[in-house]
């Protein structure tokens, strides 16, 4: 980035456990608890990203994708798909990925909404199975006093992440994110 920015990011490396994403979920929610800021922790999957690339035949534009989708707060739908029109995607293939764009309902209900639209791509169902584990894994260790939410549209521009990706954003200020994070197993 071209500013100055001050973010607090947690991230996974090394074990395959999934409870090392509860973990992070619950970090984020026991901080900002004691600082006193209300939050909304947002969560998705690189692998779901990459399974709506691949079920739409554009795998080799995927880095396009994910970048274009990590801007979309900034320049709207519009813009996003501006964006993915002049980087080679047809109409037919921004349609799917507006589909994503428009799941609505808690995390159970757009993660099943999400498997419809993935069920032909293995990547994309896994990362949907992870995203399944690390809420039944919340649910287990007990509630958080932060709002948690499944946004596909979260990308986190970075191509070094390999599962779970998280965003923790305050609900009561207008800026961007103020941490984030995930897992890079590569």
């Amino acid at each position: 980035r071209y500013r100055e920015f001050f973010q607090c990011d947690a991230d996974v490396v090394g074990s395959n456990s999934l409870i090392n994403e509860m973990e992070l979920v619950k970090i984020y929610d026991e901080v900002f608890v004691k600082l006193g800021i209300e939050v909304t922790i947002k969560i998705n999957n690189r692998k779901i990203l990459s399974g709506m690339a691949e079920s739409i035949n554009a795998m080799d534009k995927f880095m396009d994708i994910t970048i274009a989708i990590d801007k979309l707060d900034k320049v709207g739908l519009q813009g996003v798909r501006q964006e993915l029109t002049y980087k080679g995607l047809s109409e037919s293939q921004l349609q799917v990925i507006e589909k994503f764009f428009s799941i609505e309902g808690a995390a159970k209900e757009k993660l099943s909404a999400a498997k419809e639209l993935l069920k032909n791509s293995e990547a994309g169902l896994l990362g949907i199975t992870e995203l399944e584990k690390i809420f039944d894994y919340l649910e287990i260790s007990g509630k958080t006093a932060s709002a948690i939410e499944v946004d596909f549209t979260l990308a986190r521009g970075l191509n070094y992440y390999t599962g779970a990706i998280i965003e923790v954003k305050p609900n009561n200020i207008k800026m961007g994110s103020i941490g984030g994070g995930g897992r890079y197993d590569d």
